[in-house]
C-alpha cells in the first residue's frame, strides 16, 4: 500500500476512535487497518444516506390511499435519523482569491470521525485512455478508479446566489451532501479538516428502503467506458446476454468515496482536504505548484489528530 493512504488510514483510526471511544491504537498491519476503517466508514456511510433517505421521504408528495400515514411515518423516522447527516452550505470561498471559487462549510458543530461529505461524479474504469481534462479528476486509489466531478452539484443548492451563473450542462443530483468535489485544498497555515476514504455502497434494501426510489437519487455516479454511459443507479445500460432478465436497481458495483472529518470542525468552519499534488517535472522552468497550493505538513497534521485523540 502506498505510503500516503497508510498514512490517511492512520489518521483515519484515531479520529473515528474518538467517535466510538475506543482507546485501541492501530494495528500495524496494513490489512488489518485498511479492513478496520474500511468497516467503520461503511457503517458511517449506511447510517448517513438511511438519515438521507429519511429525509427525501419526508419531504416527498404524500402516496395516494394512505398518504397521511406515510408522511406522517416519513416525518418520524426523518426526525430520529436527520440528526447523523450534517448540514452544510456552499458559498464562495476565499482560498484562491483573487480568483473566485465554490467551498463547502459547515452549519453546525461536527466531531472527529463524522462523516461529513461525499464524492460524486462520473466514473472511469482502470485502464481508461480518455480520462477528461479536470480540476475535480479524483482517484480512488483504494479501487483503481477514477471519478470526474466536474459539473456535479445537489440540486437542494440550485436557487442558491453562489450558483447563479451554473453552465446548463449541470448534473444536478440529488443527494445533498455529495459535494467533495467543492471542498478546497486548505490554505498555507491551515491543516486539512477531512481524509477521504473509500467504503461500499450500501443496497436500497440495507437501508430499509420498501423500493429503491430514494436510494437512487443518493447515488451521484454513472460509469463511462469510452464516453458512454454504461451504467446508472437503475443498472446496466446494455441488454442482457443470452436472453437473461435484466435486473433494476442491483447493488451499486463500485465503492463510494466518504470525507472523514479528522478534527473539530466549528460552525461556520470550511472544509479542507490534503490535494497532494505531485510537482512538475520541469520544475525548473515552471512553477512546482499552482498558486494556490501549498503542500501540508504531514508531520503536524498526524501531531494535531493524536493530540484531539489523546486529550479525550
Amino acid at each position: 500500500m502506498r505510503p500516503h493512504l497508510v498514512q490517511d488510514l492512520r489518521l483515519l483510526w484515531h479520529a473515528l476512535r474518538l467517535r466510538a471511544g475506543n482507546g485501541m491504537d492501530p494495528p500495524q498491519e496494513e490489512a488489518e487497518l485498511l479492513r478496520g476503517v474500511f468497516d467503520c466508514v461503511t457503517t458511517l456511510a449506511t447510517d448517513t444516506l438511511g438519515a438521507l433517505c429519511a429525509e427525501l421521504q419526508a419531504s416527498a408528495p404524500a402516496s395516494r390511499g394512505h398518504g397521511a400515514v406515510v408522511a406522517q411515518t416519513a416525518g418520524a423516522a426523518a426526525s430520529s435519523d436527520v440528526a447523523a447527516a450534517p448540514q452544510l452550505d456552499i458559498f464562495s470561498s476565499p482560498v484562491a482569491e483573487p480568483l473566485a471559487t465554490l467551498g463547502v462549510r459547515a452549519k453546525m458543530r461536527c466531531t472527529p470521525g463524522s462523516l461529513m461529505c461525499f464524492y460524486p461524479g462520473r466514473i472511469f474504469l482502470a485502464g481508461e485512455r480518455d480520462l477528461p481534462r479536470s480540476d475535480m479528476l479524483f482517484a480512488n486509489e483504494y479501487e483503481g478508479v477514477s471519478m470526474d466531478g466536474a459539473g456535479w452539484l445537489p440540486v437542494v443548492f440550485r436557487e442558491s446566489p453562489v450558483l447563479a451563473e451554473a453552465p446548463k450542462t449541470t448534473m444536478w443530483h440529488g443527494n445533498r451532501l455529495a459535494v467533495g468535489n467543492l471542498c478546497n485544498h486548505p490554505p498555507a497555515g491551515t491543516l486539512p479538516n477531512l481524509v477521504p476514504m473509500a467504503f461500499r455502497w450500501p443496497t436500497w434494501q440495507e437501508l430499509g428502503q420498501q423500493t429503491p426510489a430514494q436510494w437512487a437519487r443518493l447515488v451521484p455516479h454513472v460509469v463511462l467506458d469510452n464516453g458512454q454511459i454504461v451504467r446508472s443507479a437503475s443498472g446496466e445500460r446494455a441488454e442482457p446476454a443470452g436472453g437473461a432478465e435484466r435486473v433494476w436497481f442491483p447493488p451499486w458495483p463500485h465503492m463510494g468515496m466518504a470525507l472523514i472529518a479528522i478534527r473539530t470542525i466549528e460552525l461556520g468552519d470550511e472544509l479542507f482536504w490534503n490535494y497532494r499534488l505531485h510537482p512538475r517535472s520541469d520544475s525548473q522552468t515552471t512553477a512546482q505548484y499552482p498558486p494556490w497550493y501549498t503542500p501540508v505538513d504531514d508531520a503536524a497534521l498526524a501531531a494535531a489528530v493524536r493530540e484531539a485523540a489523546g486529550a479525550e
